[in-house]
């Protein structure tokens, strides 16, 4: 599954918008895995560089692979919200969670690109699992 998604990305991203290559993927992979994604986009009409709308797409297709492949979730809640100086992604699942995180490839990767980009992840494994990314706005220090 990883593969057929990791073959729509640069197409997704060259020819729509953020939000409409989000929505793209999260359809596809929601047709192939019968799981259900509820995507809430409130970041507007934001100009990020490409290198941190890949970060996001990337974070988002690894979590909802974690939320199947791990969490064995049936439900997944992606929102894209802002506060004063972030943006803001929060992906809940509905699946097992874990009282002990293990940082395997998956979550290592994203911790990696959230750096480049300056941003701040974290992981939580109750109520199902969720993950959270705090992506500084121009001009603000993610402190």
């Amino acid at each position: 599954m990883r593969k057929a998604l990791n073959q729509i990305r640069p197409g997704a991203l060259d020819n729509y918008t953020l939000e409409a290559s989000l929505k793209k993927m999260l359809k596809e992979y929601s047709d192939i895995s019968h799981i259900k994604i509820d995507f809430n986009y409130h970041w507007g009409k934001v100009d990020f560089e490409k290198t941190t709308e890949d970060v996001i797409f990337r974070i988002i297709e690894e979590s909802v692979t974690n939320s199947l492949r791990h969490g064995h979730a049936t439900e997944v809640k992606i929102s894209c919200t802002k506060s004063d100086k972030n943006y803001i992604l929060l992906i809940q699942d509905n699946g097992m969670g874990t009282t002990h995180i293990k940082a395997g490839y998956g979550i290592t990767q994203m911790k990696e690109r959230v750096a480049i980009i300056d941003g701040k992840i974290s992981f939580n494994g109750n109520n199902g699992f969720s993950t959270k990314v705090a992506i500084p706005k121009e001009g603000s220090t993610n402190d």
